[in-house]
C-alpha cells in the first residue's frame, strides 16, 4: 500500500475515534506496545518478517492519534496489554458473545478505567491463590494449565466450554507420565 494512502487511512480512523471520544466525553484507551526489541531481531528472522514488522503502522497511528487528540483536549491512556487476550477469552467471550479480539479490547478498556480482572470464582480452584502476588500471576497459571490440557485448541473452543473441570484432572494425569519417563 502506498505510504500516502496508508497515512490517509490512519488519519481517517484517528478522526473517527476522536469524534466518538468527543460524543461520549471519554478518553481513548489503547495498548502500550513496544516493538523495539522485535525490530532489533529483524535480521535473525528473515526478510519476510522484517518487511511485515517494518510496515507495521502502529507507531504512525499513535503519533497521529496523539496529535489529533491533543488539539482537542482528549486524553490518550495507554495500558499494559498483559494477559488481555486470555482474560477476554475466559471471562467475556461467552458472557457477552464477543469475538476474541473484542474480549481483549474490553479488558483493555476496563484497565483504562482502573478496574481489576480477577479470576472468576469458578476457576480459582484450578490455580494456587497467593494474596501477596499480582492477579496476573493467577492468569499466567491458568493460561499454562489451559495450554497443557489440550482441550482448548482454537479461540473458538472457548465458546464450547461449559465448565472447567478438565483442568482439575491435569495434576493426576501429569504424575503417571512423569513416573513412566523416570
Amino acid at each position: 500500500m502506498p505510504n500516502g494512502k496508508q497515512q490517509a487511512m490512519i488519519v481517517k480512523v484517528c478522526r473517527e475515534l476522536t469524534a466518538l471520544a468527543t460524543k461520549y466525553q471519554c478518553p481513548i484507551v489503547g495498548e502500550d506496545l513496544d516493538f523495539t526489541s522485535k525490530k532489533e531481531q529483524l535480521r535473525e528472522r528473515g526478510k519476510k518478517y522484517a518487511r511485515m514488522l517494518s510496515s507495521w503502522a502502529y507507531s504512525n497511528f499513535v503519533k497521529f492519534l496523539n496529535s489529533i487528540l491533543s488539539n482537542r483536549g482528549i486524553e490518550l491512556l495507554t495500558v499494559n496489554p498483559a494477559y488481555s487476550s486470555i482474560i477476554g477469552l475466559v471471562k467475556y467471550l461467552r458472557m457477552y458473545g464477543l469475538a476474541s479480539d473484542e474480549g481483549a479490547a474490553l479488558v483493555i478498556a476496563r484497565r483504562g478505567m482502573r478496574l481489576s480482572e480477577k479470576i472468576p470464582g469458578s476457576l480459582t480452584a484450578f490455580v494456587e491463590v497467593n494474596s501477596t502476588k499480582h492477579v496476573w500471576s493467577l492468569w499466567n497459571q491458568l493460561n499454562k494449565k489451559i495450554k497443557l490440557s489440550g482441550m482448548v485448541t482454537t479461540r473458538h473452543s472457548y465458546y464450547a466450554i461449559s465448565n472447567w473441570d478438565f483442568l482439575a484432572n491435569l495434576e493426576t494425569k501429569e504424575a503417571p507420565a512423569l513416573e513412566e519417563n523416570a
